[in-house]
């Protein structure tokens, strides 16, 4: 919708009464002014808010996502710290395990077997170092899914913070568009650990 400015501290006005953009259509989902929503107006019969309500309904949704994207960040600051590293040690426990064990067994047969040994240690090795990048690996994906989702949150406090009510209700569909939730690519995304869900 096209508007005219009212002048430094007046906001934009209604191109067709010259009237201040007070109320919301939620039929056409724009800002009108009160000729527009009154009985003569282009919005006669439609469902009309004022503009200062749908921006508090807005500004309280984008409050909601901020918490949900702070409780998903939690979460997943939670598994990195504490279950990864238990992963990481468990892992590192079963692999010395395993060795010691090839290396009991093998020691029977020691003189018969030297070339049996090397490979059964390096798979061991193998299966260990496997186990070790895959946890990395998650780390290193869980701590950008962390950064992204404060630059969404930080993206819409800035907008709370700088938008006037008739800029965020115009900027709805964009807002929700770009942080709907969208903490990382589709591509990316890994299986939610089970703390988080």
């Amino acid at each position: 919708m096209s508007v005219e400015s009212a002048g430094p501290g007046l906001g934009p006005l209604c191109p067709e009464h010259g009237q201040a953009l007070s109320w919301f259509c939620c039929s056409e989902r724009r800002p009108v002014c009160a000729a527009c929503a009154g009985l003569g107006g282009r919005c006669r019969g439609h469902r009309i808010r004022r503009a200062e309500e749908r921006a508090e309904e807005l500004r309280n949704k984008i409050v909601d996502q901020c918490e949900r994207l702070q409780f998903h960040s939690a979460s997943i600051a939670k598994y990195v710290a504490e279950v990864l590293p238990g992963k990481n040690q468990r892992a590192a426990s079963t692999a010395s395990a395993a060795r010691e064990l090839v290396i009991q067994r093998l020691a029977v047969v020691r003189s018969l077997c030297e070339s049996e040994e090397q490979r059964l240690l390096e798979q061991v090795h193998g299966e260990e170092e496997r186990a070790h990048q895959s946890i990395l690996t998650q780390q290193v994906h869980w701590t950008e899914a962390l950064q992204k989702l404060d630059t969404i949150r930080t993206s819409l406090v800035g907008m709370l913070t700088h938008l006037d009510d008739l800029q965020l209700i115009q900027k709805e569909q964009e807002i929700f568009e770009r942080h709907g939730g969208r903490a990382y690519r589709r591509e990316d995304r890994q299986p939610l650990p089970a703390t988080v869900r």
